[in-house]
Order: structure tokens, then sequence, then C-alpha cells
């Protein structure tokens, strides 16, 4: 019995300190978040300083700035060596803005909708964001260059694993709609070489679609076209159509219209790659699109994460008879669904081509 009791005593106490970190989860994001801001990694990026000599590179106030390098190290952020303190690995890599898989934009982003979090309990309670996601796009250029550039560092995690997972073997045209900075029409294009592919968005951010496209030496294989998917034609005749994380802005109804649009677009045995961190079918799990459906209730009308079976449900809806769902590794959440759009029958009754695509789950 004594036993049982100190058993029971043990897992309270686990409990209770599962609760203290929920309740200082967000200390240990700003303290990323602030060291980004303050530029901490980059001065630290050609080796170890002391909290002096960082305090001074960045402008800050020299004791609060040892607190926060501290903190940091006790992160995993920082590493620290009598009183020297250098980049950790996890920070050479990601955190170095001149970091060829640096994410210090995504990093930024993340802090700029900390303050929009703190009214998850008002949009709650009255049904309705607290700031308009997508006016964002809208309020200066460094503004826009700063969301999409985040974007860009964030997809190339997860457009690396498509491009495995997704074969364009033979198709030459690809539409991405709504594809922001058009990571994942670059990455494809790169795997397959006589793949043509056009990125489709609102003009202010086009303009810093160029600028990346242009980086990777992908002009004059990745185009841009000025549009707004709610509202323009998709235009007809792609043989791949890619809606990646971005039905998750929209309500169910608008999810269904934009599908049929993409039915529209595509060839007989066109292709659809729709990606988002899906929810399963409980809607309790991955912890990734669980809280991102949160996110999303803060800045947009209709946004929520969806799960694989509302997706699944709303493909014959759009026209689309058959699927495919592809599990990824990335967060434990983004993943995809393929289908592709029936061959037109003949008059005699048999398919135009041969479809690729068949009903079912793979890995």
């Amino acid at each position: 019995m004594a036993m049982k009791g100190t058993e029971r005593k043990s897992s309270d106490r686990e409990l209770r300190m599962q609760l203290m970190q929920l309740t200082q989860g967000y200390w240990r994001s700003q303290v990323l978040f602030a060291a980004t801001e303050l530029g901490v990694f980059g001065a630290l990026a050609n080796g170890a300083l002391t909290s002096d000599q960082v305090a001074t590179r960045c402008s800050i106030a020299a004791e609060p700035a040892e607190r926060l390098l501290n903190a940091a190290v006790a992160l995993d952020l920082l590493e620290k060596t009598g009183e020297a303190f250098r980049n950790s690995r996890l920070a050479e890599l990601f955190l170095v803005e001149s970091a060829t898989e640096g994410m210090s934009q995504w990093v930024r982003f993340m802090a700029d909708i900390y303050e929009p979090w703190g009214g998850l309990a008002g949009a709650v309670r009255a049904g309705r964001p607290v700031i308009d996601g997508f006016a964002q796009l809208f309020e200066g250029r460094d503004y826009t260059r700063h969301i999409i550039l985040a974007m860009h560092e964030y997809a190339r995690g997860p457009g690396r694993e498509i491009v495995h997972h997704v074969d364009l073997t033979g198709r030459r045209r690809l539409l991405d709609v709504g594809g922001g900075p058009g990571t994942h029409s670059i990455l494809f294009a790169q795997r397959y070489p006589e793949l043509r592919a056009e990125v489709l968005d609102l003009p202010p951010v086009l303009e810093i679609t160029r600028e990346i496209i242009a980086e990777y030496g992908m002009s004059d294989r990745v185009t841009t076209r000025a549009g707004n998917y709610h509202t323009d034609d998709l235009g007809s005749g792609y043989d791949v159509l890619v809606l990646s994380n971005m039905l998750h802005q929209e309500d169910p109804d608008a999810c269904v219209a934009l599908l049929r649009k993409a039915h529209a677009a595509l060839a007989d045995d066109g292709l659809l790659v729709v990606q988002l961190a899906f929810l399963n079918a409980d809607k309790t799990s991955p912890v990734w699109a669980a809280l991102q459906s949160l996110q999303l209730l803060l800045m947009y009308p209709g946004g929520r994460a969806y799960s694989f079976d509302e997706l699944h449900a709303m493909l014959p809806e759009a026209g689309f008879t058959s699927a495919k769902t592809k599990k990824m590794s990335m967060l434990s959440s983004e993943s995809l669904i393929v289908a592709t759009k029936a061959a037109a029958v003949t008059h005699s009754g048999a398919p135009s081509r041969a479809s690729h695509s068949t009903p079912g789950i793979s890995p």
C-alpha cells in the first residue's frame, strides 16, 4: 500500500511539472524571439564572445544581456565555456541569418503572432479572428517580404519531402495556386528538368517570389502570374496543380469551390497535390495541427485545420473520384493528399487516357 501511495505522489508531481511547463511555455519562446530580434546569433556567428562583447555588438544593456545569454544556454540555443558564449549547433544551422538553412525570418514571424495568441480566449468567445491574416500581405513591402521569406524558410523542410513522395515523371506543366514564395515549384522543377511551373498569387507577394526564384537560378522554368484564386480563372491544361498550405485559410465551402476550379484547370489524368498539416480523425492530434487550427482561428474568418477524412470527403464534390494519402515525417503532421482527374470517357465508353491513380492509403 505504501508503494502505491509513493507511486501516486510521484505521478502527481509529474503532472504538476507538466502544468508548470505549460504555463511557462511562452517564457522559452520569448528568449528565442528576443535573442533573434536583438541579433545575438549573428553577433556570435564568427566565434565565442563574452556577454559584454555581445552587448556592445548588439547595442543592448550589459547586465540584462548576460541574463538573456544564460537563459539561451539553458535552452540549448547557446553554449558557454567560462565567460564566453558561442552558438549551439541549432543556432549555427538555423538562427544565423546568413546560414544556408536559416529560419530567422520564420522565428520573427512566429514572434509577430505572439500578441494575437494573447487574444485566444476572446476569439473563441466571439468566434472571430483578432487580426486579418489576408490584410497582413498589404501592410507594406517590408512586412510582406518578411512574411513571404518566412514561408519560404518553413516550406523548404516539407518541400524536400514532397518531391520524393510525388512522382511527376513525364508531366510538363505545373500550377502552384497561392504558392507564395514558390518554394514547391522551385523544388519540383529542380527534380524534374522537363517540368515548367507557374506560381499564382497576389501582386505584392510575387515581387518577392520572383526574387527567390532568381536566387535559385530558375527564372527560365518557374514563372509567376498575378491573380486571386477566389475570383480569377486558374486556366486549363495543367498536368499538375499544387495547393500547398493554403486551403486551411478557407472555410469548407470555399475549399470545395477551389477544388472545383482545380479540377477544371487540370488536363485529363492531371494530378492534384494538396499539402496541409492534417488532423487525425478525432482532431486531437498531431499536436502541431491541433494548435495550428487555433492559430488559423486567430487570423482567418473561416480558417481551420482539416482532417484527412474531411478533405477526402470534399474531393468527390469537386469531381475527383480517387485519392491517396501520403503521410510525411515533418512535425508528424505535414502530409499530402494526391488525387487524379479522371480521363474523359469517349463515346465507346473507354477512357481517352489511362489513369495513373488508384484509391487507397500509402505510407
